[in-house]
């Protein structure tokens, strides 16, 4: 386990724990007022048992999977923001939920009503995971666990006390704050901020650090997982010009209404249209949507709203894509000279 500190303390780090930065006003927001809006507001929010089938899925290419090509980058959405990135003779898995709920409770709580594209017994081994905060819906105890020692993980500040609890020796993993790079073998992971927040319980708000990850490999090729963020445009272009372009980037576009209520903590289509463009991202999936009812918006909404978004923005068809839950789709890497939009295997396509 690696850890940062700093005789001088950076100006995101608090008291308590830390802040965004830039910060953008909040308002009276807490718990229990979204317990309110959500259980008696006006808004008319989905019923997860109401939505199965909503999402589409695809049988995963395992073969692909167990087999890839390691010039060209393989992603596969297993769900929300649970992703298998292939590339370079790397396996990498993003915020490893596979539970029933998104929730500290058995039977309370988000209800995933898609279930996942891969098993964990079906993942090829991994190398690295990465988790971006602590939310039930990113950081999931009992997947955690079943995942076990075997890879790394990279995680930010203040966060590996939990992470031990699934039973993960502080050998096997790294706390990061933002700005700070490590190595895993030829690959450069820099830990950078998002427009967020983390708690797992009513009174520990914040005091635990978020954020997102770049991936620099050794061929030049840069891979972006936002994490979970709201929009906050002087941030986004802040790092756009420090860390941009990037080749290919995990953006979320779902989990956004009621807008002035969710609004500095997701990213709706639209603005997530605007981090591909400020960051400089060629390439995106879509995550975030489809697998757990955690907002009021139609769950089929976000790629319709997002299809919109990339026309009205001239994004070619293919380049920001949200594919079927266990698609597997390819992308061009550096050694690759022909573009790959969001390509379908021929395994997958049968």
């Amino acid at each position: 386990m690696t850890s940062v500190t700093d005789t001088k303390r950076p100006s995101h780090h608090t008291d308590t724990g830390f802040e965004n930065r830039h910060p953008l006003p909040e308002g009276k927001k807490s718990f229990f007022t979204f317990f309110k809006r959500r259980f008696f507001g006006e808004e008319d929010w989905p019923k997860a048992k109401h939505q199965h089938g909503k999402t589409p899925h695809e049988a995963p290419d395992l073969a692909a999977i167990h087999n890839p090509d390691p010039t060209q980058l393989q992603v596969t959405w297993i769900g929300h923001a649970t992703v298998l990135v292939q590339y370079s003779g790397l396996n990498i898995l993003t915020d490893p939920v596979f539970a029933k709920r998104a929730s500290p409770f058995r039977y309370v709580g988000p209800k995933r009503y898609s279930q996942p594209g891969l098993r964990i017994d079906q993942l090829p081994k991994l190398d690295l995971v990465l988790l971006s905060h602590n939310h039930y819906d990113h950081f999931d105890l009992a997947s955690l666990r079943k995942i076990g020692n075997a890879p790394r993980y990279i995680l930010p500040l203040k966060n590996g006390a939990l992470l031990q609890k699934a039973g993960i020796a502080p050998k096997n993993y790294d706390e990061m704050d933002w700005d700070q790079s490590l190595s895993h073998g030829d690959v450069t992971i820099t830990h950078v901020p998002s427009n967020h927040w983390s708690n797992r319980t009513t009174k520990d708000r914040k005091e635990m650090l978020w954020g997102g990850y770049i991936l620099e490999f050794a061929d030049g090729y840069k891979f972006y997982f936002v994490g979970d963020t709201g929009w906050n445009e002087r941030l986004f272009t802040e790092m756009g010009a420090q860390y941009g372009p990037f080749d290919f980037g995990l953006i979320p576009i779902g989990a956004y209404e009621p807008r002035d209520f969710m609004r500095n903590a997701h990213t709706n289509p639209e603005e997530a249209v605007q981090i591909m463009q400020v960051m400089g991202v060629k390439q995106a999936l879509a995550i975030h949507w489809g697998t757990f009812v955690l907002t009021s918006e139609p769950v089929d909404e976000p790629p319709v709203r997002l299809a919109s978004a990339c026309d009205a923005a001239t994004i070619a068809k293919g380049d920001f894509i949200a594919p079927p839950i266990g698609a597997t789709r390819f992308f061009a890497g550096t050694t690759n000279t022909a573009r790959m939009a969001g390509t379908v295997s021929p395994s997958a396509a049968q």
